[in-house]
């Protein structure tokens, strides 16, 4: 039998802090419980619950885990028969549920149920004249509600009120048409109507309701026995109560918010779940970007290809951000990130760090995060009970916490190509040589187009003698030594021959045939700009 077909297990309760087995630092898990039993004491949310989630070279879920702060405040102080915030309390994770709910979209696309260029009123009917002026007539598809792309007015906290919505008062909505911000397939708008739409074509595709779709394709295989749709399901001692925050300072700020039932809009932010539960899910799906041949990149394939778990975590979507301060003269340098949304996920690439795939949740009494790093598949869960709370704030100041003092999140390099390690023994050879017949052999038909031999020799004479360098420097390069910029892009750097002199820098790429050539073979110094 299949593993995905068993019986749920109840997970392995997650290791605090203080067992984290060496993996982290303890410097760096100090700062890092610091930072939430901070956010706590500071009156920030009533209680926190967080974990640092193992990566693709790591068996375990949860590498380390923590809490602070009550499961229930009343007056300041701890509700009768409360317990303290622990890494098992349940809580609501809001917004993350719409990972769960694109996941579901891709599965029954994958199976050929649907596209996700379908028109929405192939699906929903009563979305068939969904938007009017100049939007009117314009088709609005699954892509485009998956990726927020649909031009919908965007509605938080509105659509957090709107849960407990039954099939027949969203489909009254839906005829009565909906506002909008731009054009479909324009720009991006944050619209948690959009996922209520798409669980709905979930329903309607699937035979089924979404939340029986995903409790049965993703909580069960999974064994994510504390992820429901349903307050009724959890289990009442370690349900982290939802708070608001009145305007006051100390702990009575916290007043406790009744919970909604499930409904249509469930399938944008009705999930209730555990860290250990969610960094079982986030490591299901980070898993499509582990090192072909690990054990994580061939798990769960049957439950969803890692293609389509890598289809959900690419930017289809730009979020444009603030710009960066302006400078002296005036002027804005840019922007710090690139920023945008794949398919119930946010995809952001972080300077320093590299790419991260997250998603947050806000919710009446909850503030939720998920991220994890793309190369190493380490992530972070925190799980809030006040709302709207800073979870996403503190989730990624320790992951640049992991970054900073660990090398947990280390850049994964790419392997050079076979084809490119041959041509980077014939690139050193004519470097050193400036043979002709290793450039016939090799020189795919633009090199002597763009730079003629003799005048490639020249450059390269300039810039072995701009190091300080003679060219039998160079003569113990091997293909080995070489940095894979690409497969098919190899980058040598050679020390000056003194700290006057800047390095030298060779870059070779070869050409997109199987059987490629060399396209380039650029020396320059370390601060000229590369001249193929």
């Amino acid at each position: 039998m299949p593993a995905h077909d068993a019986a749920p297990q109840s997970p392995t309760p997650a290791p605090t802090a203080a067992q984290s087995g060496g993996a982290i630092p303890a410097d760096a898990l100090a700062r890092i419980e610091e930072l939430f039993e901070g956010a706590v004491t500071e009156n920030r949310m009533a209680g926190i619950a967080w974990a640092i989630v193992g990566g693709h070279a790591h068996e375990q879920d949860v590498l380390a885990a923590g809490a602070a702060g009550d499961q229930e405040l009343r007056d300041g102080s701890p509700a009768p028969g409360s317990r303290p915030m622990s890494v098992d309390s349940i809580s609501r994770i809001a917004s993350m549920t719409k990972s769960f709910t694109a996941a579901s979209l891709l599965r029954l696309r994958d199976e050929g149920r649907l596209r996700l260029d379908d028109r929405i009123e192939e699906h929903l009917p009563e979305a068939a004249d969904l938007l009017d002026g100049d939007a009117a007539g314009i088709p609005i598809t699954l892509r485009d509600l998956l990726t927020m792309s649909a031009g919908l007015v965007t509605d938080n906290p509105w659509g957090d009120r709107q849960e407990a919505m039954t099939r027949e008062d969203f489909a009254a909505m839906l005829r009565g048409g909906l506002g909008h911000n731009s054009r479909p397939g324009t720009g991006f708008e944050y619209s948690n109507t959009g996922y209520a739409m798409l669980g709905r074509v979930v329903d309607e595709v699937s035979g089924t309701s979404f939340m029986q779709d995903i409790t049965e394709h993703w909580l069960r295989p999974l064994g994510m026995a504390d992820t429901v749709f349903s307050v009724e399901e959890t289990d009442r001692e370690r349900l982290a109560i939802g708070h608001r925050t009145a305007d006051r300072d100390d702990r009575t700020r916290f007043e406790r918010v009744p919970f909604s039932g499930p409904g249509v809009y469930g399938a944008m932010a009705g999930l209730f779940s555990t860290c250990a539960d969610i960094a079982r899910w986030t490591r299901f799906l980070a898993a499509a970007d582990a090192p072909v041949g690990t054990p994580a990149a061939s798990a769960n394939e049957d439950l969803l290809s890692s293609a389509s778990r890598r289809e959900m975590q690419q930017l289809h979507r730009v979020q444009i951000g603030a710009e960066l301060p302006a400078g002296e003269d005036g002027a804005s340098p840019g922007f710090g990130s690139i920023r945008g949304y794949g398919y119930g996920l946010f995809v952001e690439r972080l300077p320093g760090i590299g790419d991260v795939i997250s998603h947050g949740g806000g919710y009446p009494g909850y503030g939720s995060f998920m991220c994890w790093h793309r190369d190493s598949g380490v992530g972070i869960v925190a799980l809030a009970n006040a709302k709207y709370a800073p979870a996403s704030v503190l989730a990624m100041q320790a992951l640049q916490i992991l970054a900073a003092e660990t090398d947990l999140l280390a850049a994964r390099r790419p392997a050079p190509a076979p084809r490119a390690l041959e041509a980077a023994e014939a690139a050193l050879a004519w470097i050193r040589e400036a043979d002709d017949a290793v450039a016939d052999a090799w020189f795919a038909d633009n090199m002597d187009l763009d730079v003629p031999r003799a005048e490639r020799v020249r450059r390269r004479d300039a810039a072995v003698e701009a190091a300080g360098l003679g060219l039998d420097a160079l003569g113990d390069l091997t293909a080995g030594d070489a940095l894979a910029v690409s497969p098919v892009h190899l980058q040598w750097r050679v020390d000056g021959a003194s700290a006057e002199h800047p390095a030298l820098r060779i870059d070779m790429i070869i050409d997109p045939r199987r059987t490629g050539l060399i396209q380039a073979i650029d020396l320059a110094v370390s601060d000229a700009p590369r001249n193929y």
